[in-house]
């Protein structure tokens, strides 16, 4: 469906596609991912809880607007549980699949990113949801998915391989 996620974030779909088949099976997938990485975090607390003298909370995995010194991984991770949210809150507002043109035989959307439209709480008023945004600036954000492949390649990856080699280390 994509071409290179991290860096384009390019939709590649056969000529003709049905444009509202298209935004689903995007909203899906985006979906999926960012609702796999909450419940990951959410086992990765659970796993900390039992292994640690502290109890971590999932502000850990939320810092604040003004924490520069937080992980990398819960900095731009941030980002995508205020999409999570957003999809559980405000039905995909904030995300639209645009058509970008037709060429050799293939049709190109891209995946964009309306912050004017982001309700990531049940209050749904963007000064409440200011956290989710702090730490990704605005040009990452306008993409989302060379965003969400940027942070699975390198983020991800990096932050799951320190986890099970931790998790090696000291065995409850």
């Amino acid at each position: 469906m994509c071409d290179n996620i991290s860096t384009t974030g390019t939709i590649v779909i056969e000529q003709g596609a049905d444009e509202t088949d298209v935004e689903n099976e995007v909203y899906r997938r985006v979906h999926n991912y960012v609702s796999s990485l909450y419940s990951y975090n959410e086992q990765i607390r659970s796993i900390l809880n039992k292994r640690l003298k502290q109890h971590i909370r999932k502000g850990h995995f939320l810092p604040a607007r003004d924490d520069k010194a937080a992980p990398e991984y819960a900095r731009r991770g941030t980002f995508l549980w205020g999409l999570r949210n957003d999809f559980q809150h405000g039905d995909y507002w904030c995300l639209k699949v645009k058509y970008e043109g037709t060429q050799d035989g293939s049709d190109y959307y891209q995946l964009y990113f309306q912050k004017q439209d982001f309700e990531a709480t049940p209050k749904g008023d963007l000064d409440s949801a200011g956290d989710y945004l702090a730490h990704a600036p605005d040009e990452d954000q306008r993409y989302p998915l060379p965003y969400i492949g940027d942070f699975h390649r390198n983020l991800f990856s990096e932050f799951e391989n320190a986890f099970e080699e931790w998790c090696s280390k000291n065995r409850a």
